[in-house]
C-alpha cells in the first residue's frame, strides 16, 4: 500500500513504483495518489485531490473529510493486509498512518523523511517508533538520524534523474508562441487548488506592477497536472501584460525563462536545479504565519534556503505586497550582480543534492525487504 498525499508524492511514489514493476511484473500496489502512480496500474482508493491541503488553519477546515479518509484507509489495512506500507512524504497524515500499520505488523518504509532537521524536532520520536525503514533525499539527513539513533538510507535526490529541459530554447518558444527577443518570467503558483486560489490575486496584482515598469517582458504560468485553466481565466480576462499558460511543459519553459516565482514545496528545488534565478514566495494564513515564525521558529520557507541553512535564493515573505514582489524581481532582471550571485547560490545547493539513480536504488531496495 502506497500513500501520497501531493502531486509530488504521486510523482516520486510514482517512479518508485515503475521501477518496481520492472524488478517484479506481478506486485500489486494499492492506495493513494495521482496519474503517475495511476498509470502503474496502482489501484487508487483516494487521489492527491482529495488529499491536498495547506496551512495549520486549512486543515481545521477540512478535517472531518480526511479523518473520514483515514479511517477508510486504516480499514483497508485490515481488509487487503499489504506486505509493506510506503509512505510519501505527507507527514502530519503519514505518521499517524504509520502507527496504525506497525500496530497490525505490517512494514513501514517511510520515502522523502518530515523535515524534522528544520522544524518539528518532537516527531523524530514518533518516527523511532513507528517506522521500520526511514529513506531521506539528501545526504546530510543521514548524519541527522544516525545522531538520534536511526538507521536511514539516502539513495541520492531523485530529481536529479527527471529535472531536465527535453527542449532547446527555440523549440520551447516556437510551440508557445513565445517571444524570444523578450525576458521571461515563469510563475509556479502551486499545485493544489486551495493554495492556487490564494496566490493567483497577489500573482497576478504582481504581473500587472511589473508589467507597467517594463513592458519587455512575457509571464508564463507553467500549470501542474493538477491544475484546471478555467481557474485561471478570470485573471487573463482581466490583465493588460503579456500572459501566457502552458500545460504540461514545466520543466522546459522553466528551463529556457529569465526568472521564475515559485510557491515554496518541490518546485523550488526543481527549479534550482535547473538553474533559472528564483524569488520563493507564500501567502499563508495568518494563523499559519504566526504559528509557523514564532511558535515553531521557521527561518526558512524554501528548500534552496532550508538545505543550505542560510539565505542562498530571496524570498519574500507572508505580507508580500505586489508593489514589494515587482520591485523585488526587477531588482534581480536590472542588476547582472544580484542575478549572478542568485545563479552561483543555486549551483552550491545542488552539489548538496548527491548521486543520481535514486528511484531504481530505492526501489531495488524496497524489493529486497518486501
Amino acid at each position: 500500500m502506497i500513500i501520497a498525499g501531493e502531486a509530488s508524492g504521486d510523482l516520486h511514489g510514482g517512479n518508485v513504483i515503475r521501477e518496481l514493476n520492472k524488478i517484479n511484473p506481478d506486485l500489486q500496489v494499492i492506495g493513494t495518489g495521482g496519474s503517475v502512480l495511476e498509470a502503474e496500474n496502482a489501484e487508487l482508493y483516494y487521489r492527491v485531490e482529495d488529499l491536498a491541503v495547506i496551512g495549520f488553519s486549512e486543515v481545521i477546515k477540512i478535517y472531518k473529510r480526511l479523518k473520514n479518509i483515514f479511517d477508510d484507509l486504516v480499514g483497508k489495512l485490515d481488509t487487503e493486509r499489504p506486505d509493506a506500507v510506503l509512505l510519501v512524504d505527507y507527514p502530519a497524515f503519514n505518521l499517524k498512518f504509520a502507527k496504525e500499520a506497525k500496530k497490525r505488523g505490517i512494514k513501514v518504509i517511510f520515502y522523502i523523511a518530515p523535515q524534522v532537521w528544520a522544524w518539528k524536532k518532537k516527531r523524530v520520536e514518533v518516527i523511532k517508533k513507528y517506522v521500520d525503514e526511514l529513506i531521506v533525499l539528501f545526504p546530510f539527513e543521514v548524519e541527522f538520524f544516525k545522531k538520534e539513533g536511526m538507521e536511514t538510507h539516502c539513495f541520492g535526490h531523485p530529481l536529479l534523474d527527471i529535472t531536465k529541459p527535453s527542449l532547446n530554447k527555440d523549440e520551447v518558444f516556437s510551440h508557445w508562441s513565445l517571444d524570444p527577443h523578450k525576458k521571461t518570467i515563469s510563475i509556479l503558483p502551486g499545485s493544489r487548488k486551495n493554495e492556487i486560489l490564494k496566490h493567483l490575486p497577489l500573482l497576478f496584482e504582481t504581473v500587472d506592477e511589473i508589467n507597467r515598469k517594463q513592458q519587455n517582458i512575457q509571464f508564463v504560468f507553467p500549470l501542474a497536472s493538477t491544475v484546471k485553466k478555467d481557474v485561471f481565466q478570470p485573471f487573463m480576462n482581466e490583465t493588460k501584460a503579456d500572459v501566457h499558460l502552458v500545460e504540461n511543459d514545466t520543466y522546459n519553459m522553466v528551463a529556457h525563462s529569465d526568472f521564475a516565482l515559485v510557491a515554496s514545496g518541490t518546485a523550488t528545488l526543481e527549479t534550482t536545479i535547473l538553474n533559472t534565478p528564483l524569488m520563493i514566495f507564500y501567502k499563508s494564513s495568518l494563523l499559519t504565519y504566526i504559528i509557523g515564525k514564532y511558535l515553531l521558529r521557521i527561518q526558512a520557507i524554501g528548500l534552496p534556503n532550508i538545505i543550505s541553512g542560510k539565505l542562498v535564493v530571496p524570498e519574500d515573505p507572508h505580507f508580500s505586497s505586489p508593489k514589494k514582489m515587482s520591485k523585488d524581481v526587477l531588482k534581480y532582471l536590472e542588476d547582472p550582480e544580484a542575478y549572478n550571485k542568485i545563479k552561483n547560490n543555486m549551483a552550491d545547493v545542488i552539489k548538496n543534492l548527491g548521486n543520481t539513480g535514486a528511484y531504481q536504488k530505492t526501489a531495488e531496495f524496497i524489493h529486497q525487504l518486501i
